[in-house]
């Protein structure tokens, strides 16, 4: 085949032989297909060319790529090494034989060492000798796991100290070489472990709280009650004998109403402290509230004995407690109940006992009483009294009666005590013995006081106007005593009625002495000044001193009744009584005997010096009606001696 590669490769042919145009016509068929051959491989040519140039634009495409790439693997090893670095938990990378590689700044805080100090150096250095084995360990299984471990241990640190942390450690295969590294996070748990304490305090405080009092410390009354269900349940079938005490403080709402909460919570410690102290292992105090308290006395015995033993903590009880520079004394109010012989039940035990002490307090405090049938009366009574006192001044219950004072020397009336009653609806004429109590631990007995004062007044000024000029005595209570501008309310009243000072007479009771001696002087010197007599009542029956009475602005002592009920079988009592009269006629104070019932009472008052007396043996109390009249019969010159007269002839008449 001949190839043609230039113009002189092509012949010169004569066209018009046949052969020429034979070879010419060949010549151009050859030209063709050479033409063809070169466009297929020129069309190669250029399709390798744009292969190629498509090959160069994605490699150009994939360097972007790459670079973008490489860029954003710079930013994340950055990010990286900053939350590394900042993370707030301690970050290790230890190689296979644990020592460490890197860590990180929270690392370094935990260890107390400088990373240079540090890194290089096996971790274990900071594990107790026991510690490092289980380390060894720790690492062992966290190779074999695909998980993290966490260890809790204590670090120990370059100053000494230990800290609590928790390892979490997770174990790292190198694909091509196939090296082991670990990678550590420590956390420290101190705070936490803190927090758990704290957490397990505050639980175990409410477990304490729901079964202990928070001021005393003492069983509450779920726990008392439970441990009385318990009781009775073991000795179903043994009918052994427990007892239950309950008592509360005479008076307490005073001290915390004028000495402050604070002495009224130190009282509450102080009795609980002495009576805990005092009991058998045996036994169970607890506190129910307020100022009430319950007692289990296990096995006491006989009847006589539980009281015994009641007695002995009512003596535990009364000696005198001192509250920084105070001294305050009090008494309590006990009932007992016991197992089986009144009651097998829970609810039944406490209220016999609460009733029971329910009688104490009505038979004048200080006192310890087993449940009978009727305690139940008695502090159904009680509930009804505290349930419709506060209706007793809106309704008009409440009455003044009087009893007169005679003059030992003259026989004369001198003065008259008021002595408030509440006419109750159902209940009938109540005493206040049995009200006050209850006024008291309410701040009715202020609303009460000054309702009594107002009618006292009144009728001072009633008896004024017929000529009867004998003062009207009042008893005022601790709480009205000390409450504010006292003084000045009964300026006020005085004034209101036109009355002159000594019309009015104040009495106290010993209570007052143990309360805030401070205060009540001031008023009492304010009530002194304004020229009202003070006197202080019941003398004897608390833990005043005639001593302490050289303090007071009294001008007057009331020896109590229960002195004078003795005097006829009672050598000792004669020799307190007549001790009494003699100290307080060298301190200056004239002295009043109440209670006084027998003529043999009034001949050992007189020939004892007493100053004047009181008592049903002359004068029960009287509505005013009734003692307007016995002082203007006291006016016509009827005396003492003459209602003794009549006394005697009576009782001879009687005899006869």
């Amino acid at each position: 085949m001949t190839t043609i590669s230039s113009p002189d490769d092509f012949p010169i042919l004569d066209v018009r032989s046949t052969e020429d145009s034979e070879k010419l016509l060949r010549h151009i068929r050859l030209l063709e297909s050479t033409n063809a051959n070169l466009e297929q491989k020129l069309l190669e040519v250029s399709n390798q060319v744009a292969a190629k140039n498509t090959a160069i634009a994605e490699l150009e495409n994939r360097s972007d790529e790459l670079t973008t790439t490489v860029k954003d693997f710079r930013i994340t090893d950055k990010l990286y090494r900053s939350l590394f670095d900042l993370a707030p938990v301690g970050y290790l990378a230890i190689d296979k034989d644990g020592i460490v590689s890197k860590i990180n700044l929270a690392g370094t805080y935990l260890l107390r060492k400088p990373s240079t100090r540090i890194v290089n150096t096996p971790f274990s250095d900071f594990f107790s000798d026991s510690d490092q084995a289980l380390f060894r360990e720790h690492l062992i299984s966290a190779a074999n796991s695909h998980l993290s471990m966490k260890w809790q241990v204590s670090l120990k640190l370059s100053d000494g100290s230990e800290r609590p942390v928790m390892l979490a450690t997770s174990a790292i295969h190198a694909k091509h070489t196939g090296k082991l590294a670990f990678q550590v996070v420590i956390m420290d748990i101190e705070q936490q472990l803190n927090t758990e304490k704290l957490l397990r305090n505050a639980n175990d405080y409410l477990e304490q709280l729901a079964h202990h009092d928070p001021l005393t410390r003492l069983p509450n009354r779920t726990v008392f009650t439970e441990k009385l269900q318990t009781m009775i349940s073991q000795r179903a079938n043994t009918n052994t004998r427990f007892g239950v005490l309950y008592f509360d403080l005479d008076g307490f709402k005073p001290i915390n109403d004028t000495l402050g909460h604070h002495v009224g919570d130190a009282v509450l410690c102080e009795v609980a402290d002495r009576v805990r102290a005092n009991l058998r292992p045996c036994d169970t105090i607890a506190r129910i509230g307020g100022d009430e308290f319950t007692v289990i006395l296990d096995n006491p015995g006989t009847e006589e004995e539980a009281v015994a033993s009641a007695r002995r903590i009512a003596d535990i009880i009364r000696a005198p407690i001192m509250v920084g520079d105070e001294s305050v004394s009090v008494t309590s109010s006990m009932g007992l109940s016991l197992y089986p012989d009144h009651a097998n039940k829970v609810t039944e035990l406490i209220k016999g006992a609460d009733a029971a002490m329910y009688q104490a307090k009505h038979a004048g405090r200080d006192q310890v009483r087993v449940y009978s049938h009727g305690s139940l009366e008695t502090i159904s009574r009680a509930s009804t009294i505290e349930t419709t006192l506060p209706q007793a001044i809106a309704n008009n219950q409440l009455e003044l009666h009087y009893q007169p004072i005679y003059s030992v020397e003259t026989g004369k009336v001198v003065s008259v005590e008021a002595l408030l009653r509440w006419q109750h609806p159902t209940l009938g004429l109540i005493s206040p013995v049995d009200f006050i109590p209850v006024a008291e631990k309410s701040d009715r007995i202020i609303q009460i006081g000054k309702w009594v004062l107002e009618t006292a007044c009144k009728q001072a000024r009633a008896w004024q106007k017929l000529g009867l000029t004998q003062p009207i005595a009042i008893n005022v209570s601790t709480r009205q005593l000390l409450e504010p501008g006292f003084a000045r309310l009964v300026g006020n009243s005085i004034n209101q009625y036109q009355l002159k000072p000594q019309a009015l007479e104040i009495e106290i009771t010993e209570s007052a002495l143990i309360l805030d001696q401070r205060r009540c002087r001031t008023t009492l010197q304010q009530l002194r000044n304004s020229g009202h007599i003070v006197t202080l009542d019941d003398f004897g029956t608390g833990h005043s001193s005639l001593a302490r009475l050289v303090h007071l602005p009294v001008a007057r002592l009331k020896i109590d009744r229960m002195f004078i009920k003795d005097i006829e079988h009672s050598c000792p009592m004669r020799s307190v009584i007549k001790s009494i009269i003699s100290m307080a006629h060298e301190l200056g104070l004239s002295v009043v005997s109440e209670g006084v019932e027998q003529p043999s009472q009034l001949d050992f008052l007189t020939s004892s010096g007493c100053d004047a007396v009181q008592g049903y043996m002359m004068s029960k109390p009287k509505h005013h009606e009734s003692i307007t009249a016995l002082l203007e019969q006291n006016r016509r010159s009827d005396d003492l001696y003459s209602i003794r007269r009549a006394e005697e002839e009576e009782a001879r008449q009687m005899s006869s």
